[in-house]
């Protein structure tokens, strides 16, 4: 395993990413790397307190529908700046991007859910 290496690799596939995190099944950070140059939205200590817990929480919860939908390849948690989990092995790979990065289908479903909420359930 050399996740210094994954990182690396990983911010070379798309310049959009802003930051990489691994964390393991017991809640250890396993890396936590910004791309360099990219400032954080968050201080370290935020990054570190989110990372090592949020994500196996997201995952837990999200994968006790597996039996009914199937095996959990990822979860996207939407903000304005977007954020990645996927599960591999026994290990959470934490991805975040760049405000402008286009999500078309993510996107225009919230735009009318937001319409549609506005016109029946306000």
């Amino acid at each position: 395993m050399d996740p210094g290496a994954f990182v690396q690799e990983m911010f070379k596939v798309d310049p959009s990413i802003r930051y990489i995190a691994i964390v393991d099944n017991e809640y250890h950070i396993v890396v936590s790397k910004q791309r360099e140059g990219v400032p954080s939205f968050t201080s370290e200590e935020t990054s570190r307190n989110f990372v090592s817990i949020i994500p196996q929480i997201i995952l837990e919860s999200v994968q006790k529908l597996s039996h009914f939908l199937g095996e959990v390849s990822g979860v996207t948690a939407h903000y304005k700046k977007a954020l990645l989990i996927f599960p591999f092995n026994n290990l959470i790979v934490v991805i975040s991007f760049e405000a402008g990065v286009e999500t078309p289908f993510y996107d225009r479903i919230t735009e009318a859910v937001k319409k549609v909420s506005a016109q029946h359930l306000a």
